[in-house]
């Protein structure tokens, strides 16, 4: 009788795309701010963006298949693109990422983030504060069933102690003059 050698068990990588401890890192506050700036103005075509779709990611029994040409496409391989002209590693790369994915979530709580996000100059537009952009750079996932989410409180909460920050070196600068 043969013996048979016990499989191995298969196991997630340490670092890399599933890796959520990876995917939920903090960013830098001032890179992704940036980043949700290009990913915006890609998103809306308020600068110049190649089609998503004009450059095919896989080949398969004679068709090609692509990203369809819609605002999150456009936005993610803008800010993806400016992530990798600056040399940032790939395990921020995809932290930067999951945090423009999740970015929206702010205006799900728009009552309890009020004092961050104000209407717009035109109608049917918001303003954000940067306070609010920086704290998703920094907020704690959490766990709902099977899908993360940003914690609304952790991101109130960071985004009113950089705004208390912004307002006390205003008023020392004042004070200073």
């Amino acid at each position: 009788m043969a013996t048979r050698k016990p499989r191995k068990r298969a196991t997630r990588p340490s670092k890399g795309f599933f890796n959520i401890e990876t995917r939920t890192q903090p960013v830098d506050p001032e890179m992704f701010l940036w980043c949700q700036g290009v990913y915006a103005v890609a998103a809306h075509l308020s600068m110049p963006v190649e089609n998503p779709g004009a450059r095919p990611i896989l080949e398969h029994d004679g068709k090609q298949y692509g990203f369809s040409d819609i605002p999150m496409n456009r936005g993610m391989l803008a800010a993806t693109k400016e992530l990798r002209e600056r040399g940032v590693s790939d395990d921020q790369k995809m932290a930067t990422m999951m945090r423009l994915m999740h970015f929206g979530e702010v205006f799900d709580h728009r009552e309890r983030l009020a004092v961050f996000i104000k209407p717009g100059d035109e109608q049917g537009t918001v303003s954000v504060s940067e306070a609010l952009i920086k704290a998703c750079a920094t907020a704690r996932f959490i766990r709902s069933g099977d899908k993360m989410h940003l914690d609304i409180e952790d991101v109130a909460r960071i985004a009113q102690q950089l705004t208390d920050a912004e307002d006390a070196a205003e008023k020392a600068a004042k004070g200073a003059e």
